[in-house]
């Protein structure tokens, strides 16, 4: 029995150091006007995206989240870890945890995908994208 919970402990241990990420932008999209976007004010920042390193690694693959024009809204991340056990960026590895900070009046797009490859500078946004729009604040 002893040796159960020794095993289920260090199990435990390995398992928050997986891999793993959050999208958070995915509970702020909101439909008005029949327009599904993220809406913010300007000078509100909210969690967009939570990435856990860890094994077995992201082999290539790191998730990313970008903005289209900064100068209405940026994404900035920061190194990280999580006090709570099974939630991304972890408690042993750690990771980055990655924030959208609305700077202007407008709208921009928000594209999410492999960091590594992301390109906005291309004419052709992929799919994916998020609206996003920025209002005064109230």
């Amino acid at each position: 029995m002893r040796v159960n919970i020794i095993v289920l402990a260090g199990l435990s241990i390995l398992l928050q150091a997986c891999a793993g990420s959050r999208a958070s932008y995915e509970s702020l999209i909101e439909t008005k006007n029949d327009t599904a976007a993220i809406y913010l004010s300007v000078g509100e920042t909210k969690e967009v995206l939570s990435i856990s390193n860890g094994f077995p690694g992201w082999w290539g693959i790191y998730p990313g989240v970008t903005s289209v024009s900064p100068e209405i809204a940026s994404v900035s991340c920061k190194k990280k870890r999580s006090a709570i056990p099974f939630r991304s960026p972890g408690v042993i590895i750690g990771g980055e945890v990655c924030y959208l900070t609305a700077n202007s009046l407008g709208e921009t797009w928000l594209i999410h995908g492999n960091k590594h490859t992301m390109d906005i500078t291309s004419p052709n946004l992929p799919e994916d994208k998020i609206k996003l729009v920025i209002t005064k604040p109230e």
